[in-house]
Order: C-alpha cells, then structure tokens, then sequence
C-alpha cells in the first residue's frame, strides 16, 4: 500500500511538472537580467518597496522601505552604464522622527524638470489612529536634484490621524500639477480617505476627498504599491480592500461636483465567496471604460486570487479572467497590479512569477512569463511590486525579498526581456 501511495504521488508531481512546464515561455525565448541587489551593504537600501518609474534616459528610480543611513527606508537610482549594468545611487535616506518621514511606500511621480514626489507610511505626527510599526502617520515628499548632484528634500504635507495616514498607495497627478492619493486609515470613521494635494499662493494644501465608512461604503483603500487612476473627465478610480456590502472589498468611483463634495459611486461590491475578494492593488481602465483589477483571495479553490474585468456598458458587470491556484497554476497565487497593452492583453505579477492574458475567443489564456527564485534571478522571490513596461515591451520591476542577502531581507531590481 505504501509503494502504491508513492507511486501515485509521483505520478501525479509528474503530471504537474509537464502541466507547470507547458504553461511557461521556453527558456531560449526569454531573458531575465538583475540590475542590482539590495542589502548587500550596510548603507544600501533594502526591501524595495515601490514599482519603478523609468525615466527617458532610461533611469529607474525607486524606494526601499528599509535601510539607508537611518535604516527608515531611501530613494534610489539606477542608472545604466556603458558596460550594460547599473550603477545604484541612493538619492535620499529617511530620519524618520516628527520632522521627516520613514518607510517609503508606493510609487514615485517625477515631473519635467526631475523632480520627485511620493509617500510614507510612517514618520511625521504621531496619533493613535496610525498603526505603523514606526511611529507617524507618514508624510508626503518631494526630492529636488540640485546642480551639485545631490538631492534636497521638501516635506509638502504631514498627515494627522484626522485627515488620514499610513499610506500604502502612491501619487498620481493630474494636468494641473496636483496630486491624488489614499490613506489606509484616517478620515472621519478612521477607515482611510483618497485626498488631493494642490499647490496654493500659500503653499500646498491637503483636502480630503472622501472618508471611508465601511458598510457599503467600503473601507482601508490600501491600494498597495500602486496608485489610483484618474480618466480623461476627472473620475478617480480605486479599490478599498475590505468594508462594502459583503465586506469583501469594492471598486470605487470618485466623480468631481461642480461644487462641493465629491461623489462616490460603487462600482462593485465584492463578497467573501469563491468569486473573488479583497482586492490589495488598484484598478486600470481601457478606452472603453471598462474597469480591471485583481483580488488576492477567492477564485477557484484553494482561495488564491483572481484577475476581474467590470464592464462598463453593462452596468459594470463582473467577468473573472482567471482564477490563480497555488497548486495547479505556476503564477500560484496573490495577484498584483495589471498593465494593458495595445493589443488588450494583460500583464501582471504575482508574489511568484511575471504572467501574461491574452484574449481568444474561447476566453482568455494565461503565459507565465517567468517564475521567480532560481539560479537565473539569483534567487530573488516575493514580488509584491507591480512590474512596469517600455515601449520595447520590456518588464521592470523588483522583488521584496532574496538575491544575495537571503531569503527574508534584500531584494532585487530585474529586467525581464520576452
């Protein structure tokens, strides 16, 4: 009995193996390039903790949520070299304390002249709404490069508690220069907001948008790493990870009044089934308005996340793409943020692996483009950053932990070329 019990678990690995090994790119037709690794030194930066933001000249910028001169996290460059590597500038590290803020999370926005702007978690004013394992409800920046090649930081605002805090989700920004974010905590029921940053004749001023209530309204807009989405009228686009109707999360639209507050309208309210819940990450749309994210619990069974379409001219219906498996799926499971190309496939990260959606007319089929945590990536793992793409169609992104300074601290930043 006890040989055919192992026979069979081999039969069935095996099967799993070639089912694994069919859904994945051959090896001759892709290439994964780390550009540097985090944690290796005591003055670097580790854990990354944003998407990168490339720049024209091709340099990527991001943060770490640890590490620095003060171990509160710091702001990186990575610029290529003549050689085909890149060389790590550590732009600015955080001091935490009331003053300056610590663990950067997010997402940079740079402007025309280089400047930088993004969040932290923590740092800044203490108050008891604000859970940080550091203590403040974090702060918003901007890092100015001087003609000197160093680079001068501005705190533009410092959350309170009441106005919100703990930010997760970084800055987007519109036409006229202001800024829009969310906070996992804060507002009026201590459930997050989503808030505008405009600058004034007396400087930059913070208002709140929108306070989260719970039920049905949705609660802890986490937004994680990623940032809302503004469309061509206005509309502010997000997700909150639990409260709304069935506490599994919703999809949130904010539409600008002529006066007064803003509007809210739910889009969808996610339940605690099978069909998908508690979406960690923001939305994307398509020109036609329909709505895209993901979830990372429900789905198939085991619970291991979702890839959802809501479908604009049908009142925003839901369509699930794909239902991740951590056992039968290479991608496995946790879903992050989602690109769209101009063919209208999707791509996206998951705690393990790069994938791809294509839509057929049987519906829609995943690639895994890539699987984190061998010889070829150095061993980096855990992508909780949503990855980015250029024009050439190349992938860059980071891991939160591996690479050379071990499983549990680190990191990397890797170019993946299909």
């Amino acid at each position: 009995m006890r040989n055919q019990a192992a026979r069979f678990l081999a039969q069935c690995a095996a099967t799993l193996a070639t089912l694994m090994l069919s859904l994945i790119l051959p090896a001759s037709a892709q290439t994964i390039k780390v550009l540097h690794d985090f944690g290796v030194t005591s003055s670097d930066g580790n854990l990354p903790s944003s998407s990168l933001l490339k720049d024209s000249a091709g340099n990527l910028y991001g943060m770490t949520s640890l590490g620095g001169a003060h171990n509160f996290g710091t702001v990186f460059r990575l610029s290529p070299t003549s050689t085909g590597s890149f060389k790590e500038t550590i732009l600015y590290s955080f001091k935490g304390g009331s003053a300056d803020g610590a663990l950067p999370e997010g997402s940079l926005v740079q402007d025309s002249a280089g400047n930088l702007y993004g969040v932290t978690e923590a740092g800044g004013i203490h108050a008891t709404v604000c859970t940080a394992p550091t203590p403040g409800c974090g702060v918003i920046f901007k890092l100015t490069p001087t003609t000197t090649g160093s680079w001068t930081e501005t705190v533009l605002h410092r959350f309170t508690g009441t106005d919100g805090g703990n930010s997760f989700a970084g800055l987007v920004r519109d036409s006229k220069g202001s800024f829009y974010g969310a906070t996992s905590v804060g507002g009026s029921a201590g459930l997050g907001t989503v808030y505008k940053l405009s600058l004034t004749s007396a400087g930059w001023k913070e208002s709140i948008l929108h306070s989260f209530t719970g039920n049905p309204d949705g609660a802890e807009p986490l937004i994680f790493q990623s940032a809302l989405t503004l469309d061509g009228l206005g509309n502010i686009y997000g997700t909150t990870y639990t409260g709304g109707a069935g506490d599994g999360g919703t999809v949130f639209e904010l539409i600008p009044q002529t006066s007064g507050a803003w509007k809210e309208k739910i889009l969808f309210n996610f339940q605690r089934t099978a069909d998908g819940f508690e979406p960690l990450t923001g939305v994307i749309l398509d020109k036609s308005g329909n709505v895209y994210g993901t979830t990372v619990l429900g789905g198939t069974q085991p619970s291991s996340g979702t890839v959802f379409e809501l479908t604009a001219a049908n009142g925003y219906a839901k369509t699930i793409l794909h239902n991740f498996n951590i056992f039968t799926d290479p991608a496995k499971e946790t879903p992050h943020g989602l690109i769209l190309d101009a063919s209208g496939n999707l791509y996206g990260t998951t705690e393990y692996a790069l994938y791809k959606l294509t839509h057929e007319s049987s519906g829609w089929s995943e690639t895994v483009l890539w699987v984190f945590g061998n010889s070829q990536d150095g061993g980096a793992n855990t992508v909780y950053e949503p990855a980015i793409m250029d024009a050439q169609g190349h992938f860059w992104g980071a891991t939160l932990w591996g690479g050379p300074a071990g499983a549990t601290t680190g990191g990397t930043a890797w170019e993946f070329i299909p």
